[in-house]
């Protein structure tokens, strides 16, 4: 799977899109990124990104993860560190990166383990249910994997997101997830958490608010 890499002055000046706004600076602390994302953004309890099963506040002792959709082994190649205390050194903004809750998702630990690792695909009908026993839809082959539809839209956003703000590579097929913005744009939930982030960290993600942003994006 090859990686698609789109340069950011570029699009700005083909597409007219919103000029980078360099991401948030607000959150830098791994401890505020805890506590922000379990007592604020989901303090009143929600549902696991890839398997949608719900939970109540404050991240289920343990049985939950933050999901970070860009990947911080993928962050990691893109910034070409390989330690957090590299990356720091090297990108100064990489804290407020590892943080950004536009970025983050929660998810059931056992299933953070696997998506860690993989990168998100469109598989084939041959690909097997790799969480078959706890009844969510995410399949895998050859750590590649494919989540629930329903998720498909959320991090296509997010992707994209993280690709505008911080000016990193798209890893991954990049007309995939433009499809799957199409196929489940933003809904209810998906904006209310868009707004609720915006005040936590000053940022809100421009995919969510103008979904037509997508197009000028990537091409066809």
């Amino acid at each position: 799977m090859r990686t698609v890499v789109i340069a950011l002055g570029y699009l700005a000046a083909s597409f007219g899109l919103p000029a980078l706004a360099g991401g948030q600076s607000q959150i830098s602390a791994h401890e505020a990124r805890e506590q922000l994302f379990w007592h604020d953004l989901y303090g009143a309890g929600g549902t696991t990104l890839y398997c949608a099963k719900a939970f109540a506040s404050g991240g289920a002792g343990g049985s939950l993860s933050i999901s970070p959709i860009y990947s911080n082994k993928q962050l990691k190649s893109a910034l070409r560190c390989i330690t957090d205390r590299q990356c720091r050194i090297m990108t100064p903004h990489y804290a407020y990166m590892v943080s950004d809750l536009h970025n983050l998702y929660p998810a059931l630990s056992r299933v953070e383990l696997a998506r860690s690792n993989a990168q998100f695909a469109e598989l084939d009908a041959s690909a097997q249910n790799a969480f078959d026993d706890i009844d969510c839809d995410l399949k895998s082959s050859a750590k590649l994997l494919e989540p629930r539809d329903e998720a498909k839209g959320n991090i296509a956003r997010a992707i994209f997101y993280m690709h505008i703000e911080y000016d990193l590579p798209i890893v991954g097929q990049a007309r995939m997830y433009k499809q799957w913005h199409r196929m489940d744009p933003p809904d209810a939930a998906e904006n209310a958490r868009n707004e609720k982030i915006g005040g936590l960290q000053g940022t809100r993600n421009r995919f969510i608010d103008d979904p037509s942003l997508v197009e000028q994006l990537i091409a066809d």
